[in-house]
């Protein structure tokens, strides 16, 4: 999982900020191609404190590029090989990237959160599956400091 500043350029009209290339994202220099994302989604969030996630596909990977396009999250990743856990503060001035071995959850801070994602690598529904977030204790103890009621679906309170 990795931070990344996001370079924005603000005038009268508005703003304007770029995806990045994978390239950039790996962290090799002097590369100029464009990624082929597989997918682009938005996920609107109404209430405060929900919480998607965390999801992974097994076998069909992806990579995922999250971009907060107005609110903002607390981003978690769970490194699946290791057991890890990495979270983020994530808000319009950064954006987080998060390699195929993590499983990836958010939990909203504020109402009317939304969530733009890149993903690479194509959906497999039968490869999709899920986390419980309560039972990664790292996860728990974050999202307890805000919340002891997650909004979450009732897909990701069983997991799969």
């Amino acid at each position: 999982m990795i931070l990344i500043e996001h370079k924005t350029f603000g005038d009268n009209r508005g703003s304007y900020t770029a995806f990045p290339t994978v390239e950039a994202l790996e962290l090799r220099p002097n590369e100029t191609h464009y990624i082929n994302w597989d997918q682009c989604s938005i996920s609107v969030n109404d209430g405060r404190y929900t919480f998607r996630g965390m999801h992974y596909q097994k076998p069909n990977e992806q990579s995922k590029y999250v971009k907060v396009i107005q609110g903002s999250i607390i981003d978690f990743g769970y490194n699946l090989e290791t057991g890890e856990v990495r979270h983020e503060l994530v808000n319009k001035g950064n954006a987080v990237y998060l390699h195929s071995r993590y499983a990836h959850g958010f939990l909203t801070l504020e109402p009317n959160t939304i969530v733009a994602y890149m993903v690479k690598g194509k959906y497999d529904p039968d490869n999709e599956h899920s986390i419980v977030w309560h039972t990664i204790p790292e996860i728990k103890e974050i999202i307890n400091k805000y919340t002891d009621n997650p909004i979450i679906s009732e897909k990701d309170k069983v997991g799969k």
